[in-house]
């Protein structure tokens, strides 16, 4: 089995190995980070702008801001394909991971983040910590999809040297 797809790393999100990450530290982290940055925005838009400075950082509709947000973190899954293709030597790979990102990092809280959120309660903290806990599980997810996906890879190719 690989050492990515055990229990702890799926847990930790792999950071306890991000010095082992064939570019960098920065880019390991980057990794996990950016394809979340429209709702991180979204979280402290909730919690800071909107009710102490009056400013809507993430407005829910079109503009040119929210798109800025929303280009980070396409930008973020565009960095996930591309380092999972290379390493894997694999576009099927980097594809797979690429669509795990596109769901779970930004279909999904996009069209749920506010009815969840919404189920922590009035207390922005609370929805503060409840967003970090839904981000945290929808990280979870991918990683264990994708782990999923490369564990079937490797007993295929097992499968068929034997």
């Amino acid at each position: 089995m690989k050492t990515h797809c055990s229990i702890a790393n799926i847990l930790t999100l792999n950071l306890a190995n991000m010095d082992n990450h064939p570019k960098s530290y920065l880019i390991g982290i980057l990794e996990v980070i950016l394809p979340f940055f429209n709702e991180f925005a979204n979280l402290f838009n909730i919690v800071f702008f909107l009710p102490v400075l009056k400013f809507d950082l993430y407005p829910h509709c079109d503009t040119k801001l929210k798109l800025f947000f929303d280009i980070i973190s396409l930008t973020g899954i565009c960095l996930n394909v591309a380092v999972k293709t290379e390493r894997t030597k694999s576009y099927m790979s980097g594809l797979f991971k690429g669509l795990m990102y596109l769901i779970f990092a930004f279909v999904i809280p996009n069209l749920y983040m506010g009815n969840v959120l919404s189920q922590f309660g009035k207390h922005p903290y609370m929805k503060l910590a409840g967003g970090f806990l839904v981000i945290y599980f929808l990280e979870i997810c991918i990683h264990s999809f994708v782990c999923m996906y490369d564990l079937n890879i490797e007993k295929n190719k097992n499968r068929n040297h034997l």
